[in-house]
């Protein structure tokens, strides 16, 4: 049985974490399995979404506590103990700059690496019953995979350290309130939520969103001005072939045809 599965359908690019057993942790197996999906897919202008996803009871549980395995993916060679750039931090910063929206369906629990991995998709749906918090403390584990710089900008600093330092969980429902997700949904609507906003996104203007997303991530940290010059910047920079079409199918007053570039 596949640890992750990976299925191109049509524009969309769903990936599913395939551990059941030990409640969808991550190892470095399935860490090298998503990059090289999200890798092979970041220029593909056929792809025009991602959707993560956990089969069995959850998203997933955080890194595999029984070991992370070996990897012998060669983008690791030349890699040494205490490098900066971990496996883990590795596939957060490859969500965080893929040219194309990623969409995080929790269902049951988002914990640890888990949450790491959610909040670096774009948008996070999940279901009201989810839950979702970082109990490395509690476990007197390191936290060195992202979450200590993403969660205190989602939800805020004070937030962030009573989630970590008491391995506070949350509902799905107290998740919303919050803005940690986008929707908490029934259940029973999960499905039905996560597909109609997948299906959204696969004939958006997926290069405008693209460029959105960038101004987005590197205008954390900036002044306004700053903020400002570098959307200056990003706008002589990149092209808009679905521009026109935006334009006109709104004057014309009719959905807009995209191709996504």
């Amino acid at each position: 049985m596949p640890e992750l599965i990976v299925k191109r359908d049509g524009p969309i690019l769903r990936i599913s974490l395939n551990r059941p057993e030990r409640r969808n942790a991550l190892n470095y197996r399935v860490i090298d399995g998503m990059l090289d999906a999200l890798e092979a897919v970041a220029e593909d202008d056929g792809c025009r979404v991602v959707v993560l996803s956990g089969e069995g009871a959850g998203f997933c549980a955080g890194d595999d506590l029984h070991g992370m395995g070996q990897t012998s993916n060669p983008r690791w060679k030349g890699l040494k103990a205490g490098s900066a750039v971990l496996p883990q931090q590795a596939l957060i910063k490859t969500l965080r700059t893929l040219p194309k929206p990623a969409v995080a369906a929790i269902h049951g629990f988002a914990l640890g690496i888990g949450l790491d991995v959610a909040l670096a998709c774009d948008i996070r749906i999940c279901t009201e019953t989810a839950e979702l918090g970082d109990p490395r403390a509690e476990r007197a584990l390191y936290a060195a995979t992202g979450i200590t710089y993403q969660l205190p900008r989602v939800v805020g600093y004070g937030r962030a350290v009573g989630m970590m330092f008491l391995a506070q969980r949350l509902s799905g429902k107290e998740a919303e309130q919050i803005g940690l997700v986008y929707k908490a949904v029934p259940e029973k609507e999960f499905g039905t939520v996560v597909e109609s906003i997948v299906q959204k996104l696969a004939k958006a203007a997926t290069k405008s969103i693209a460029v959105i997303k960038e101004q987005l991530v590197a205008q954390q940290d900036l002044t306004y001005d700053m903020a400002a010059r570098h959307s200056v910047s990003v706008r002589n920079i990149y092209n808009l072939e679905d521009q026109p079409e935006g334009v006109n199918a709104f004057l014309q007053k009719r959905p807009p045809s995209f191709v996504g570039r």
